[in-house]
């Protein structure tokens, strides 16, 4: 069985998210996907399970579970398969556990779009949650938080979740030194499965460094994250407004990547570039 290997929100290859992609996987049973994805031990690998000229069905794995959705696979697999000639349109429909989602090919960029919504914001629910927060992540108590005029808008900014498919905690941090430093303890971190912590910070006004910490999913951190770059659209559209926001994520792992986002409240888009690195083939499928 065949497989293609892609960097996924990257300038080149060799940055970005690297994803497996088996473009014909409709013949796997789930255990044999679940095998393959640990053994590619990648972020996530996709399984496409049925296609046509514009829709396709995937699955997707991370190497301990099935996701119902993510981002960077999203992007990557419809790339792969429009690279293939396996859909012949820049308008497709993608198929996963969490419904239809909307891809589009735009020269050398890939977009997806999804609906969803964020949450208030948890140090309303939870006195100190921003305080826990901190220390599960090795940092000062006042480190957690972000003032939004560091985006050209006042007040301030606190954690809260979002989900535009997959839920994840919203971290602001206070500035870059304090997201450089953040190593997380998720022996002390409230439990925010099935997704994961999205720390960010701002560069500028439309600017974001980023990192991610999936801990729950057998990632311990990931280079480029579009499910959680889609939250922090959502996120920051229901607080500062509309924006396009470029989003900077994976240099604390040598991993540089870019995440374009436009978002309003309610629906976000999030794009990216594709890079191929190799062709593969299995010797050897798991057991069935």
């Amino acid at each position: 069985m065949k497989f293609v290997q892609v960097d996924v929100f990257a300038d080149s290859a060799y940055r970005g998210n690297p994803l497996a992609v088996f473009p014909e996987a409709g013949s796997l049973e789930t255990a044999q996907m679940q095998a393959i994805a640990s053994e590619m031990n990648l972020s996530e690998t996709t399984f496409v399970t049925s296609h046509t000229r514009d829709y396709y069905e995937v699955r997707i794995f991370t190497p301990t579970e099935e996701l119902d959705f993510a981002g960077h696979p999203t992007l990557g697999t419809s790339w792969v398969l429009r690279q293939q000639n396996l859909v012949d349109t820049d308008e497709l429909t993608q198929r996963s556990r969490a419904g239809d989602t909307r891809v589009r090919l735009d020269g050398d960029r890939v977009w997806f779009v999804r609906t969803g919504t964020s949450g208030q914001d948890e140090d309303d629910r939870h006195p100190d949650y921003s305080v826990l927060l901190a220390r599960g992540l090795g940092l000062q108590d006042g480190d957690v938080g972000l003032e939004a005029r560091e985006l050209g808008r006042s007040g301030h900014l606190r954690p809260a979740f979002a989900d535009g498919g997959l839920r994840h905690l919203m971290i602001p941090l206070r500035n870059l030194d304090v997201l450089a430093a953040a190593r997380p303890n998720p022996a002390t971190l409230p439990d925010v499965r099935p997704g994961g912590y999205y720390c960010f910070t701002a560069l500028q006004a439309g600017r974001f460094r980023a990192r991610g910490f999936f801990p729950g999913l057998g990632v311990d951190e990931d280079p480029a994250t579009g499910s959680a770059a889609a939250n922090l659209g959502l996120y920051l559209a229901d607080r500062v407004g509309p924006m396009d926001a470029e989003i900077v994520q994976g240099v604390e792992m040598g991993r540089l990547s870019r995440l374009l986002v436009r978002a309003k409240p309610g629906e976000v888009y999030v794009g990216g570039s594709c890079h191929q690195v190799l062709n593969g083939t299995l010797a050897e499928l798991p057991p069935k």
